[in-house]
């Protein structure tokens, strides 16, 4: 009778500890590319409904002020590689520069939740994003419709190192040499990480290219900052060209005509499903799917005001 009620009270012990394990809160650190585009605002909403729906976790959001400032990304994610952090989310800037910092991290036992864009080594539980390189051909085939499948067209980058950005320009490249042989591309640059650099850069390269019939501008400062540069070129609607994310800028740009159409991710669906991850992971939950792709939407003025279009259009 004795050993029955020890066994029974241990058992007690060890249920109530486990129900503790589980409603302990949890302190999540977030580390996005950057601060200063929309699609970071995107994202945030669905972290935080993820934040809201498990009651019992603690966000860190910290990221660098521009995604080409990988040395301050790198520095964040070392500040956070401690004792009480129970996950760390990343989008790296640059997905061989971070992997000493996110290694050394998941070596000290943080689970690594990779969201956005890849990192070149399997150091983490899940990688949540959009499939870049079907979005990169997605608009090579948009563009390569709107051109007749002939002319000379410019694949325009962010910065180097950036996994998701470089993984659509390989898509649309390929498109290019498998399907629409007729279409040249004629210049292949990295821009810059922020809308002003984007900007000069695109402004250079209007003036140095003679002739150019379409442009696929990869993300969303680079579009931004080519939307502009042909703006003040005055070759806005003149050159066909597709972007990559959305603002009210950009939106402004594909309602008068001087974007042919915007390839527009699910930032908050990958927010949301990442803090999820990052929840189980420190939870220690089996993993189902490693990787996870959000979808994305080829938005035009055809389709622009369809319910299920916009709802991916406002923060």
């Amino acid at each position: 009778m004795k050993r029955f009620v020890a066994i029974l009270v241990a058992l007690l012990v060890l249920s109530t500890q486990s129900a503790f394990s589980e409603e302990r809160t949890l302190n999540i650190v977030f580390i996005p590319k950057a601060g200063d585009q929309d699609f970071w605002k995107f994202m945030r909403k669905g972290v935080d409904r993820a934040v809201a729906e498990s009651g019992n976790v603690r966000l860190t959001w910290r990221g660098p002020a521009y995604n080409d400032d990988t040395e301050s990304q790198i520095a964040i994610v070392e500040a956070y590689t401690a004792s009480d952090v129970d996950a760390i989310v990343v989008a790296p800037t640059d997905g061989v520069r971070l992997v000493p910092a996110v290694k050394k991290a998941a070596e000290k036992g943080i689970p690594i939740i990779v969201v956005d864009s890849g990192i070149s080594a399997r150091i983490y539980q899940n990688f949540i994003a959009t499939d870049n390189y079907s979005a990169g051909k997605l608009a090579a085939k948009h563009l390569s419709e709107l051109l007749g499948g002939r002319g000379n067209v410019v694949l325009y980058r962010t910065v180097k190192g950036s996994a998701s950005t470089d993984e659509r320009g390989e898509g649309f490249l390929a498109y290019l040499k498998e399907e629409s042989s007729k279409l040249k591309v004629v210049a292949d640059i990295y821009g810059g990480g922020s809308r002003g650099r984007s900007l000069r850069s695109a402004l250079k390269l209007l003036k140095e290219t003679l002739h150019i019939d379409g442009i696929f501008a990869v993300n969303e400062s680079s579009s931004d900052g080519m939307l502009r540069a042909l703006r003040e070129s005055g070759l806005a609607g003149k050159i066909r060209l597709i972007g990559f994310d959305s603002t009210d800028y950009l939106l402004d740009g594909l309602r008068n005509k001087a974007i042919d159409g915007l390839i527009v991710q699910n930032p908050r669906q990958m927010g949301y499903l990442a803090v999820k991850a990052a929840i189980a992971a420190a939870r220690k939950a089996p993993v189902k799917d490693v990787n996870i792709h959000t979808g994305t939407e080829m938005v035009t003025l055809g389709n622009l005001s369809r319910p299920e279009i916009q709802s991916l259009l406002k923060p």
